[in-house]
């Protein structure tokens, strides 16, 4: 069981340690700190599912609409 946690926390550790140098390199070639979360908060899973959710719905409506009318 300790080992597992040794596993799970190196990962982690690692993850982080990827994401700054990945921080760091944007900031390096010029990328401003709105831009890097804005681009952090697009790629969120929830916002993906929200906006297929959205498109789904829209895409409902125009089929009910082209078949039963208004």
């Amino acid at each position: 069981m300790r080992k597992m946690w040794r596993v799970i926390l190196s990962i982690v550790l690692i993850l982080i340690l990827i994401g700054i140098i990945a921080v760091a390199v944007g900031f390096l070639t010029g990328a401003d700190s709105a831009r890097i979360y804005q681009t952090a908060e697009n790629n969120n899973l929830i916002n993906l599912i929200l906006r297929y959710y959205d498109w789904i719905v829209q895409v409902v409506r125009t089929y009910w609409t082209a078949i039963f009318g208004s």
